[in-house]
């Protein structure tokens, strides 16, 4: 029986409906055979309305069990079809969580296995980067390198011509100085010859004028000339002499 339909009236509850609506001032229907009397009708009216209230009762209790074996039958078949949605909703979720774990973790091993080969790639390519710097940077040491050695060897080809024009200035000066030298000490050889003919004139002028005060010493003074001898050696500081001047070396 389904829900919102209408169960049968029990067949009990007919005859006890039948019973309770006869009229009480109903002539009693003559039995077969001899009349019954009042109490004896009333007693089978009311036995006949006790049964019919049992079967009543019987049929509302096994109506009652029926509908309610039928709810939990119904309930069962609900609580298992909710079961089976269920269930059949949680594999679908779980394959569907599979598909999709399978496709993510597809998905991930392309990405790595992408990302893999950009890594590889950007390696390879990095090496080569780094193969062309070092080329570069030993090209660029090498070019130094001999730039540095031009570089030296035009400086020390200036220095050894600097070298040899500051020996040769020194050459020409010590020989320009040697000359100097040389002309100055011959100066200073005549200057020394000249101031020696100079002092021998001297001498002799002094000799001569220390003669003529002499003479006239001895003229003024006959007796004196001892005494003025040796006064004149004392002023004179002994006998003159011509200096000698040597040339320095």
């Amino acid at each position: 029986m389904t829900e919102g339909q209408q169960p049968d009236p029990p067949a009990g509850a007919d005859a006890l409906e039948a019973a309770q609506t006869e009229p009480a001032d109903a002539p009693p229907r003559p039995a077969a055979g001899r009349p019954r009397g009042a109490v004896q009708i009333a007693a089978e009216r009311v036995a006949s309305i006790v049964e019919a209230a049992e079967q009543a009762a019987e049929d509302l209790r096994q109506t009652t069990e029926h509908r309610a074996r039928e709810r939990i039958a119904e309930a069962d078949r609900a609580s298992a079809n909710r079961v089976e949605a269920a269930e059949s909703e949680a594999r679908d979720l779980l394959n569907t969580a599979r598909e999709q774990a399978v496709a993510i973790k597809e998905q991930a091993q392309g990405d790595a296995e992408r990302m893999l080969q950009e890594a590889r790639a950007e390696r390879l390519q990095l090496e080569e980067t780094i193969q062309q710097v070092r080329a570069a940077a030993e090209e660029d040491a090498r070019r130094l390198r001999e730039s540095a050695t031009a570089d030296a060897e035009e400086t020390r080809r200036i220095a050894a011509d600097q070298v040899r024009d500051v020996v040769h200035e020194a050459r020409v000066s010590a020989r320009d100085v040697l000359v100097e030298g040389s002309e100055l000490s011959d100066e200073l050889r005549q200057l020394s010859d000249s101031l020696r003919v100079n002092a021998e004139r001297l001498l002799q002028d002094v000799r001569l004028a220390h003669a003529r005060l002499t003479a006239q010493l001895d003229q003024a003074f006959p007796g004196g000339r001892e005494t003025a001898a040796r006064v004149t050696r004392e002023d004179t500081g002994g006998d003159l002499d011509v200096p000698e001047f040597m040339p320095p070396r």
